[in-house]
């Protein structure tokens, strides 16, 4: 299992701060009409998992429209490419591709 990690923020010698949003295995496609689940976890400077409330966004939403932001459902719209993101506090994971297959 794959698992990407995106941060951009300020950093501290805070080892229990958050740098980093874990997003394991992005999922890359979904049906229209069909609901997609994301998962991301929040990482401390130190390593660990922490628990974090994490939004997550659609960068169009007429092709992956959000269900529900904080439980990372998403709902395909149309067919096309377009690309989600999670984010916790300032801290933004890089965007991850998704294809919306008809």
């Amino acid at each position: 299992m794959a698992v990407l990690a995106g941060a951009c923020g300020l950093l501290s010698t805070n080892l229990d701060q958050v740098i980093a949003i874990a997003i394991p295995g992005p999922p890359d496609s979904v049906g229209v009409g069909d609901t997609l689940r994301a998962h991301a976890t929040a990482l401390t400077a130190g390593g660990d998992s922490v628990a974090a409330t994490i939004y997550w966004a659609s960068f169009d939403t007429t092709i992956l429209a959000v269900a529900d932001s904080m439980q990372g459902l998403f709902v395909g719209r149309a067919a096309g490419s377009t690309s989600i993101a999670a984010r916790t506090g300032n801290l933004r994971s890089n965007p991850f591709p998704v294809t919306v297959t008809p």
